[in-house]
């Protein structure tokens, strides 16, 4: 029994939480593990803001209990979901971070906004995935679905943010 244990044990991957010590983080994610608190809207009406650079971890709703503005992507009516409004002054590609797995959607208008590029945060640095979109000026709505987790931090962030000028 106790070599199986161990078997099983060294087969496991190493989870973030595992790590030694956290990864630095470069911009525009060097404001990750700052804290911050909100309960995202089950509508769009009240749904709180992200702001650029401010990570928040969300307490999310029931997904049958959100009322999504489109139909959100894979997994919508499982899990817990959650709506927040996101407002640029200029056109930006602006990433959402998440550390767990869940969907996320922009909506502009009454369009989902296509995703540019997706991908992972550094090992160990607690991003579990990065969905970037450009987006126009204007105010937009972020949608979060199908998370197994109740509570989700989530960060958006501008490419460019104090990046040098060339």
């Amino acid at each position: 029994m106790t070599i199986l244990a161990a078997l099983l044990l060294v087969a496991a991957p190493v989870a973030a939480e595992e790590c030694a010590t956290p990864a630095p983080l470069a911009e525009p994610w060097t404001s990750w593990t700052q804290s911050g608190q909100a309960r995202a809207g089950a509508q769009a009406h009240g749904a709180p803001a992200l702001i650029l650079g401010k990570p928040a971890v969300a307490t999310l709703t029931p997904a049958a209990h959100v009322q999504f503005a489109t139909p959100p992507g894979k997994g919508a009516k499982e899990g817990h979901g959650g709506l927040f409004t996101l407002s640029l002054k200029q056109a930006a590609r602006v990433g959402i971070a998440l550390d767990g797995p869940a969907w996320v959607d922009v909506v502009t208008g009454t369009d989902a906004v296509a995703s540019v590029e997706h991908g992972h945060g550094p090992a160990c640095s607690g991003i579990r995935k990065i969905v970037w979109f450009d987006l126009p000026a204007g105010r937009h709505l972020v949608q979060i679905a199908g998370s197994k987790a109740a509570t989700v931090r989530v960060m958006a962030a501008d490419a460019k943010a104090n990046q040098p000028i060339p």
